[in-house]
């Protein structure tokens, strides 16, 4: 055991604190994260809206649609990012 890990208190020795500490830590960085996929999701509806406006117009806007449409790829993948982050928190590592 190293002289770092032979400074922290011992289990039976650790003041109920110090697991609250450690268990309100994720809780603290899943608000960003999910501050960002909630603006990855709106992001996406509001591009897909877009797209289908420019569709329907007389005549399509095809190049328009398409580049709102790799848009909506960007913001998706970013949301999958925040998901995966998300879920690394509360994962344990093996």
């Amino acid at each position: 055991m190293s002289s770092a890990q032979n400074s922290l208190p011992q289990p039976e020795e650790r003041p109920e604190s110090f697991s609250l500490r450690k268990v309100s830590t994720p809780g603290r960085m899943t608000e960003p994260i999910a501050k960002e996929l909630s603006e990855c999701l709106c992001v996406i509806v509001v591009n897909a809206s877009t797209c289908l406006r420019m569709l329907a117009a007389d005549p399509p806007n095809v190049e328009g649609a398409r580049e709102t449409a790799l848009r909506t790829i960007r913001s998706s993948n970013r949301a999958a990012e925040a998901v995966l982050r998300l879920s690394a928190l509360f994962t344990e590592k093996k």
